[in-house]
């Protein structure tokens, strides 16, 4: 952690710094379950014990497993909005902020597929769970390097896509005119769909699909 943000951290009250540290245990623990299982193997049981948590306290964290999902996408959508706030400040493209976000979540997510595997599964069945409300010292905790990161929220591919390509069509990187929601969906389309083909094969290459499947789309947008 950050010095700037231990200082944060520490300086919270003790009450909410337990609270942090129990809600982050609890998603590492299901982040280490899915290494060799699917969810619907993994046991809230085994994440208690792992957390060193009952399983009663379980549930003042999470209606669910798949509520733990959700804190997933948030905290994925707060770690690459503070990405693209900072391909932004160093004058990087838009188009290539987008690239930058794809080929970073691939990178980590082809070392652990099956998370992806869960999260796709999961909105391919449209369930509706409300979203967590993420402290000061979850966001600490999760990205102690990322300056600000208090300041930052988000919600999947919705929160993150749509205001970069509003600006890449403003700054001339997109031809107009140019239907943005359409290209919204170009984008989560593969996105998704490319995750959930090349994860079933290797998922090594995921990286490398989806910079050449953008730098495609790009050309010709």
């Amino acid at each position: 952690m950050s010095n700037t943000n231990k200082q944060k951290f520490d300086a919270l009250p003790q009450r909410q710094k337990k609270y942090a540290k129990t809600k982050t245990a609890l998603l590492n623990a299901l982040l280490e379950e899915l290494s060799s299982k699917p969810l619907t193997d993994v046991a809230i049981k085994a994440l208690c014990k792992t957390a060193e948590v009952s399983e009663p306290t379980f549930f003042n964290y999470f209606d669910s497993k798949q509520h733990m999902l959700v804190y997933f996408i948030q905290l994925w959508s707060v770690e690459m909005n503070a990405l693209a706030k900072t391909c932004e400040a160093t004058n990087t493209s838009y188009t290539e902020t987008i690239k930058h976000i794809f080929v970073k979540t691939a990178q980590q997510i082809s070392a652990h597929p099956r998370i992806m595997q869960e999260v796709l599964a999961f909105q391919a069945l449209n369930t509706q769970l409300h979203p967590h409300n993420i402290s000061d010292g979850e966001k600490w905790i999760f990205f102690s390097n990322i300056t600000d990161v208090e300041n930052l929220e988000g919600m999947g591919l919705d929160s993150i896509l749509p205001p970069l390509i509003s600006k890449a069509v403003s700054a001339g990187e997109l031809d107009q005119p140019i239907d943005q929601e359409l290209f919204f969906l170009t984008l989560s389309s593969l996105f998704m769909g490319t995750s959930l083909l090349v994860l079933q094969r290797d998922p090594q290459f995921l990286p490398d699909a989806f910079a050449a499947q953008l730098d495609y789309i790009f050309s010709r947008s």
